[in-house]
């Protein structure tokens, strides 16, 4: 059986991640709160800012900005 969560993107009941994400109180939020869909709609547009605006990620601040935006 799957998990199903109200996504807070798309409002409405939706099948939920597996696992949380990110570790910590955020990736715990993501994964009570955020569904399959968004999340994945999350991973193209994060593919995008990082090709877009040329982020290296093994620059922290790049790392952040990706955060702030999520």
């Amino acid at each position: 059986m799957t998990r199903t969560v109200f996504c807070r993107k798309l409002n409405q009941e939706l099948e939920g991640l597996d696992a949380p994400p990110h570790p910590g109180a955020k990736g715990q939020d993501i994964y009570e709160n955020i569904s399959k869909q968004a999340w994945q709609e999350w991973l193209q547009h994060q593919t995008m800012l990082i090709n877009e605006k040329h982020l290296n990620l093994m620059d922290k601040s790049a790392r952040q900005y990706l955060a702030e935006q999520m």
